[in-house]
Formats: structure tokens, C-alpha cells, sequence
């Protein structure tokens, strides 16, 4: 075996290793669930799974133009969702998409650690955009613009959420900031499940994977990644930190059922 290894080890950048490696890379992308597409990434499989606790509260900090919104809202129609979108543009997108739908209530704001004013960078189109400068991607932002942010403990103070059943921050690299501004009801254990984005983003914003555990951790949660028909709860570990994503999952760990539920197949 160890002479193996030694053939291995001097071949390494051989047409042949490079070929098998970068087989190697796109089948650990696949295996660790690269993969933004709703529908079969498993955050449907999550909000079917969480119909059974008749959510009553959602708040969508990140809404974009409302895919993920009227999802929310075909699982959960009773439940009133808050979809928290802060480019104006993509805002009055949101507002046609979602606008005649009961109970999801638009506001054009971003959620952050702290009550400011600051300029989101636009890439594309204004569909997305980000807080921050996001380097070493083909693609660089073409405008910016001004936007409101705000904490989310003051507005779940403001309009009376004592409870949120479920918080989904898809924020393009400011997901941790966010979190700071919930810590009032992430201490009081007021947000039963959080869902947020880790990936390649986070180079750039310098927040690894360990701050989010060791926050949520320190609260009393349970952080888990989605995969497609499951999540998989796990303690921390430095091979996790791969920038890989696409979205990890916190659960209250009061909410016993709750996570025997997510973690079923």
C-alpha cells in the first residue's frame, strides 16, 4: 500500500491525475449538493417537512423577485410570510410576484446587524446583488445603489413577532450580520429554525463556516446541512469549511421533533 501511495504521489500532475482529480472535484460538488435549485436541493423537502408544525410566522430576508416566497406560501397559506428585499428594482419585481398573495407582506429593506444606509453593489441584472465587492468571480458588478437596512430584533419588536417559526437568510454574504441583528431573539430561543447560505462568497466577507457554528452554538442551537432529502446535523469539523454550499440549517434544540423530522429520509 505505501509503495502505491508513493507512485501516486510522483504522478500527481499527469495529464491522466489532473483529469481524474478534476472528476474527483465535480463529483464531491455533486455529492456535497451544489446545487441553488429549490425544487431538488431540499429546501422544499424542508418547508413539506415543516408544514406538519402549522408555521405561523416566516420571515424570507433575501426575497429577490419572490420564487422562494410563493413557495413559502403554496406549503404554508396560512402562515404570513415577511419577504425582506432592499433593491428597489428587484423590490417592485417582488411586489408583482407576490403582491395579490395573502399574508406575504413585502418590505423593502435589508435585514442587517444594525439600523444604516449603505450601498449594495449590483452584478448582472439587479436580481443580484451583494454588500460586498465579491472577488475572484468572472463577472463584476455594473452599478450601485443605496439601500435601508435593519435590525431584525427591531422589527419583530415593531410589529409584534413574538415568535418566528422560521428565518431563511439567502443575503449574498451579509447572512452572519443579519444574525447579529436577531441576537435578542436568538437568546430568548424565539427562532425555532434558521436557514442561511454558505459558499464561496464567504472568502470574501472573511466569515467561515465556525463563526456561524460557534454563534448558534453559544444559543442553543443545532446546525445542520441541507442535502436533498435530508439534513444531516453534525458538530463542526475544518473539512466542512470547503465554500461548497448551498445552505445549512439551525434548529432550536428545544425542537426535539423538529430536528427528528429533518433528519428522516
Amino acid at each position: 500500500m505505501n509503495s502505491l501511495k508513493k507512485i501516486f504521489k510522483r504522478n500527481t500532475h499527469t495529464y491522466c491525475f489532473k483529469q481524474l482529480a478534476g472528476f474527483g472535484r465535480a463529483l464531491n460538488r455533486l455529492y456535497e449538493n451544489r446545487n441553488h435549485d429549490i425544487d431538488s436541493n431540499g429546501e422544499l423537502v424542508v418547508q413539506k417537512k415543516l408544514s406538519a408544525f402549522k408555521p405561523k410566522v416566516i420571515v424570507d430576508g433575501g426575497a429577490n423577485i419572490g420564487k422562494y416566497s410563493k413557495m413559502l406560501h403554496k406549503e404554508h397559506p396560512d402562515c404570513i410570510i415577511y419577504a425582506f428585499e432592499p433593491v428597489k428594482e428587484t423590490y417592485n419585481t417582488l411586489l408583482q410576484n407576490v403582491g395579490h398573495l395573502k399574508n406575504v407582506v413585502a418590505i423593502n429593506k435589508g435585514l442587517f446587524s444594525c439600523h444604516c444606509e449603505k450601498e449594495i453593489y449590483l452584478f448582472n441584472s439587479n436580481t443580484h446583488s451583494s454588500l460586498f465587492d465579491i472577488k475572484g468571480v468572472a463577472s463584476k458588478y455594473n452599478n450601485v445603489q443605496t439601500i435601508d437596512l435593519i435590525r431584525g430584533d427591531s422589527y419583530a419588536k415593531d410589529n409584534k413577532l413574538e415568535v418566528i417559526d422560521f428565518l431563511k437568510l439567502d443575503l449574498e454574504g451579509a447572512e452572519y450580520d443579519a444574525l447579529l441583528g436577531f441576537e435578542n431573539l436568538l437568546r430568548e430561543k424565539k427562532i425555532k429554525a434558521i436557514q442561511f447560505e454558505y459558499g464561496y462568497i464567504n472568502i470574501t466577507t472573511r466569515k467561515l463556516l465556525i463563526d456561524f457554528y460557534e454563534l448558534l452554538n453559544k444559543y442553543g442551537y443545532k446546525v445542520g446541512k441541507i442535502f436533498p432529502k435530508t439534513v444531516e446535523f453534525r458538530p463542526y469539523n475544518h473539512k466542512y469549511e470547503d465554500f461548497i454550499g448551498p445552505n445549512f440549517i439551525a434548529v432550536n434544540d428545544d425542537e426535539i421533533e423538529l430536528i427528528r423530522i429533518l433528519e428522516n429520509k
